[in-house]
């Protein structure tokens, strides 16, 4: 792996071909949780997946949108089209340096914008590919190996709660945990501030999490994740197929 702790000589002696960026936020996550879990929980994600991987990884990005966290003191945001601007700008920037495969790391569940973004990117630039990784596609895995019990895992909940009490115990306010699951659906924080439905700005049920659970959905995710990419990039370079032929009888 190469790494804002290599040389600039160092990388590019290595001469990897993919980059990653992960993507945190800094913003409450109710009175348990320091506001910069989504940095931290990127930061840890990103160093285990491009060691594993080989490839070149960037600081993560600590504040991105979290416009719904706005009504406390702490939680820093951007406009999504100045969050847009930035990653795409740092896009061009790898490619221009030849990196032809980029990978986002998402770690805030507010980044509705990277989508578009990565779209157009992928649109504009035919000869590199970007890709996504949103790790709330493995909550049903999470859910049917009983990693965690809670189904509702918004916002400071049993997830991040676990995945935090496994990588900086010392960071999490244990006596101060509360449980609050809005009667509302997710959608409403389009609408909202999440204070409007949750006083303590909990969405889950953090009391669930331990770190035995956060060690356990760690390593779920940097397996699914290595896969994932590497199945990805496999598929763009013609290397397997996204059909599979239907048996005949």
């Amino acid at each position: 792996m190469y790494w804002y702790n290599s040389t600039a000589d160092e990388i590019e002696q290595g001469n990897a071909d993919i980059a990653i960026l992960p993507i945190g936020s800094t913003e409450q996550h109710g009175p348990h949780l320091p506001i910069a879990t989504d940095y931290l929980i990127a930061s840890a994600f990103g160093e285990k997946i491009a060691k594993k991987l080989g490839a070149f990884l960037l600081p993560a990005l600590p504040i991105s949108t979290c416009l719904e966290h706005r009504g406390k003191k702490g939680s820093v945001w951007i406009k999504p089209a100045t969050f847009m601007n930035t990653v795409t700008d740092i896009v061009k920037c790898l490619k221009d340096q030849g990196f032809k495969k980029i990978v986002f790391l998402n770690c805030h569940g507010g980044n509705f914008s990277l989508g578009p973004a990565v779209r157009e990117l992928n649109a504009s630039n035919p000869d590199m590919k970007v890709i996504i990784l949103d790790f709330e596609k493995f909550f049903p895995q999470m859910l049917e190996k009983k990693l965690l019990e809670c189904k509702d895992n918004l916002h400071a909940c049993e997830y991040e709660t676990s995945l935090m009490l496994y990588l900086h115990s010392q960071l999490v306010r244990k006596e101060k945990i509360e449980d609050c699951i809005p009667s509302i659906s997710r959608e409403y924080l389009n609408y909202d501030s999440i204070f409007k439905y949750s006083k303590n700005g909990v969405w889950g049920m953090p009391s669930l999490a331990s770190a035995e659970k956060g060690e356990k959905i760690f390593n779920l995710i940097v397996k699914g994740s290595v896969d994932y990419i590497s199945r990805a990039f496999d598929y763009f370079e013609g290397q397997s197929s996204a059909c599979h032929e239907a048996e005949r009888k």
